[in-house]
């Protein structure tokens, strides 16, 4: 039977489910909240291993572009040149000749054919020579100074071959200290600890240092320079690892000052020269004669293609502006230059206002009009690059030791760092032999 309730009743009743109802809302409201915060904390880690500028070791979450399966024939296309390795010219003979068969010991009755190979071959490990100087000792009549000369170290047990080998084993080959260690025992049974390998960086550091200067003037006078920068630790502290790259120098300046302080003391105060490097605003505050890397400009529209449509006819029109700018040649008049370069000021600042419609694409827009004047500074420096891969490139071997050492000690590991590094790097760009110009050096 049912039972009629009041109209008081029916109140209470409504109010009471009213109540439910506002603490239920209430209590959605609150995990959507925490929902919300999560998405939020998500997003931001992904976007630390999903954007642009992270480096493919570390692109595990980013998904991989969809490419259509070509079949194509397997080997080298036609005309292909092969890359077989010549074969050297020998140094020495040897004769292989038997006289009984190996498998029955039956005598060998020696046939007019004989077999031909050149093997190479390296010689067996061997001990260090240990060699007892003598220096003679003289007076100087002139002036009464007691002088001795040679061509020895001015410090420690170990010769320039030495000090060259460890050296390259440690920054050329990037070796870790213990295996330092191990290839000096097992090639040249030469036993020393791993405070002595510290010790000859630092010996060979400081014969390298004048050299080392002696670039810093060279970048100077350069007339372009592509410049770039990352952080690394120096005893639990983030310094600034910054690379300068010209076209026969490179210079490696760890410092913990601010950017323009490193400008400063790199460049000087009034470079004349053309800046390659990214959007970094010390670099406006500097000078204004700068080439914005393409590269970095490309790969973000690249990457908001992927997520948005309205940004696939963005990247396909900053690749033609890109052609247009990395196909200018001295060859061009400076007037059509000039014309040129007009011509695709105006473009840029059409797809500003094309980018500036569509609010998925405005944080863009900022980019392009930051760098609008430098965009295309190659137009009418045709000598430049339009990309900063130079010094990516160089950055990139300093950024394989940074994972290596993890972290450097003190003041004076930076400056064992910076100056190898820096020798090294530039002799390679000059096509120099390492080892025979460190043992020049020291």
């Amino acid at each position: 039977m049912n039972t009629i309730l009041s109209k008081d009743e029916r109140i209470q009743k409504l109010k009471k489910q009213l109540k439910e109802k506002e603490a239920e809302i209430q209590q959605l409201k609150k995990e959507n909240k925490n929902l919300q915060d999560v998405a939020e904390k998500l997003t931001r880690l992904l976007n630390i291993f999903c954007n642009p500028h992270t480096p493919p070791s570390k692109q595990m979450l980013k998904q991989k572009r969809n490419k259509k399966k070509i079949c194509k024939k397997l080997g080298a296309p036609q005309g292909h040149r092969g890359a077989t390795r010549m074969t050297p010219k020998p140094t020495g003979t040897k004769l292989h000749a038997l006289e009984t068969c190996p498998h029955c010991s039956g005598k060998i009755l020696k046939l007019s054919e004989v077999l031909r190979r050149i093997i190479e071959e390296i010689p067996e490990p061997q001990p260090a020579e240990v060699t007892e100087h003598f220096m003679q000792t003289g007076i100087c009549v002139r002036c009464g100074c007691v002088v001795a000369e040679s061509d020895l170290p001015d410090e420690g047990d170990f010769g320039k071959n030495v000090l060259s080998h460890v050296t390259l084993l440690r920054f050329e080959d990037r070796l870790p200290i213990r295996k330092v260690v191990g290839s000096l025992k097992r090639q040249h049974n030469i036993k020393v600890t791993h405070t002595t390998v510290l010790d000859i960086t630092r010996r060979v550091s400081n014969k390298l240092r004048v050299k080392y200067e002696q670039i810093t003037y060279e970048i100077r006078r350069a007339p372009f320079v592509h410049i770039d920068q990352t952080d690394i630790k120096v005893g639990g502290v983030t310094y600034q690892l910054w690379v300068f790259v010209t076209q026969s120098c490179t210079l490696f300046i760890i410092r913990k000052a601010g950017y323009a302080d490193v400008m400063q003391t790199v460049l000087g105060k009034r470079y004349k020269g053309i800046i390659i490097g990214d959007g970094l605003e010390t670099y406006r505050q500097y000078t204004d004669l700068i080439q914005r890397c393409w590269a970095h400009l490309l790969r973000d529209s690249a990457d908001l293609a992927e997520k948005h449509d309205s940004a696939k006819i963005l990247h396909k029109g900053l690749k033609k502006l890109f052609e247009n700018v990395n196909n200018v040649t001295y060859e061009d008049p400076p007037d059509e230059r000039q014309r040129l370069y007009d011509k695709c000021v105006a473009e840029m600042r059409q797809w500003i206002e094309y980018v500036n419609i569509h609010k998925e694409l405005r944080k863009f827009a900022v980019t392009l009009s930051n760098g609008l004047k430098h965009w295309f500074t190659r137009i009418l420096h045709p000598f430049i690059e339009a990309t900063n891969n130079r010094a990516e490139r160089a950055l990139r071997e300093f950024v394989v030791i940074r994972k290596i050492i993890g972290t450097l000690r003190n003041k004076k590991g930076t400056e064992i760092v910076e100056t190898i590094m820096t020798m090294i790097a530039t002799w390679k760009q000059r096509g120099l032999d390492t080892f025979s110009m460190m043992r020049t050096s020291i």
